[in-house]
């Protein structure tokens, strides 16, 4: 059977760290609920669905809203009726009733006076004309400047109280309808056309995808060599053939007491929202040292039943291919990392190894070199 070989490559690059996550929302996801409670009459995108900030995701029959804000309106214009009437003074009519009433209680005052002051008169009957002018005088400054001090309050606190009552009646009626605060999408939709909706209850979730998060777990033994702005290459299995690039955003200060890793979340663009809530990752770091580092294009690496990782040796003098388990480390371009299982001298099989067994006879071709 031809196979090609080679040798392992020695080279210098930045120390690397690999980790396995999850794709996550940078942050919790967005629960919806009305304000108010209603008869549900409209809803509109379903779960996966894109919405803008500001789309009407759903509305409640307005119905009820809107007579309270008309009722609120005709009470705000009862009270600025009754408000104007106490700051202004009295109509022009009943101002010169109050004249005329005043002056002719003032003549008689005074002629009732003299009569009084010459002992002509009774001190009973002086009282009553002078009480007479008093309230005569009264109604003609009242008149004058309008309603009392205590009247003015109270037409303007009636006043602010059914503005008040209007705000609020239009404040309901805007809530009524359920608006898109940020873009994103709609994870979940728990309600319908028909169903009536209470002040509180959750009607959706949305979540935003650009961008996402990646969340690892960096073991204990490795945490000192990740810190924040760090690169990282992401990849993902449902996803073959594509990479991402993220940056360390946040390293936990402790650990988790299962695992005893250090939660690290990787924040990753996502502008074609490939990349989707929940799905497995590989995270790998780079780290800020270079360190000397052996390597195999990634073919070379092949698993057995158990799942381990191991290559295929080549031996002249037999002709014969034996495998060999090998610990593997981070990607580094195309190639793989190779941290232990090779003294680095052997000749490794590097491409025909898809159909080999244990101990088969091969026409080997050593490759010389590699790019």
């Amino acid at each position: 059977m031809p196979v090609v070989v080679g040798r392992v490559q020695k080279v210098q690059e930045r120390e690397t760290i690999s980790v396995s996550g999850t794709v996550a929302t940078p942050n919790a996801p967005a629960t919806l609920s009305f304000l108010v409670s209603g008869k549900v009459v409209f809803v509109g995108p379903r779960e996966g669905e894109f919405v803008k900030k500001g789309q009407v995701l759903a509305r409640i029959d307005p119905t009820d809203f809107n007579l309270s804000v008309k009722g609120a309106a005709a009470q705000l214009a009862s009270t600025e009726a009754a408000l104007e009437k106490a700051m202004n003074s009295a109509r022009p009519e009943h101002l010169e009733q109050a004249r005329i009433a005043y002056e002719r209680a003032e003549d008689e005052y005074r002629r009732m006076k003299m009569l009084y002051d010459s002992k002509s008169l009774a001190p009973n009957d002086f009282q009553k004309y002078k009480a007479a002018y008093e309230h005569a005088r009264q109604e003609y400054d009242q008149a004058k400047a309008g309603g009392q001090k205590e009247d003015k309050a109270l037409a303007k606190a009636g006043y602010n109280q059914a503005a008040a009552h209007l705000d609020v009646a239009k404040k309901a009626l805007g809530d009524a309808t359920l608006y898109a605060p940020m873009d994103g999408y709609i994870a979940k939709r728990a309600v319908e056309p028909g169903d009536t909706a209470a002040a509180g209850r959750p009607v959706f979730e949305m979540v935003r995808m650009d961008p996402v998060e990646v969340s690892v777990g960096v073991p204990e033994t490795d945490v000192h060599l990740v810190s924040i702005g760090q690169k990282a290459d992401i990849t993902v299995p449902a996803l073959p053939g594509k990479s991402f690039q993220g940056t360390v955003r946040v390293i936990n200060v402790s650990a988790d007491s299962n695992t005893r890793t250090y939660m690290t979340r990787i924040s990753v663009p996502n502008p074609e929202h490939a990349l989707r809530v929940g799905m497995v990752s590989e995270a790998t770091i780079r780290g800020n040292r270079t360190v000397s580092m052996v390597t195999l294009p990634g073919d070379a690496v092949v698993r057995d039943p158990q799942g381990a990782t191991q290559v295929y040796v080549y031996y002249p003098d037999q002709k014969r291919v034996y495998t060999k388990r090998v610990e593997i480390g981070a990607a580094v371009n195309k190639d793989i990392e190779i941290k232990s299982g090779l003294d680095g001298n052997e000749l490794i099989v590097l491409a025909g190894q898809a159909k080999l067994r244990n101990g088969a006879v091969v026409s080997a071709t050593e490759q010389t070199a590699r790019k």
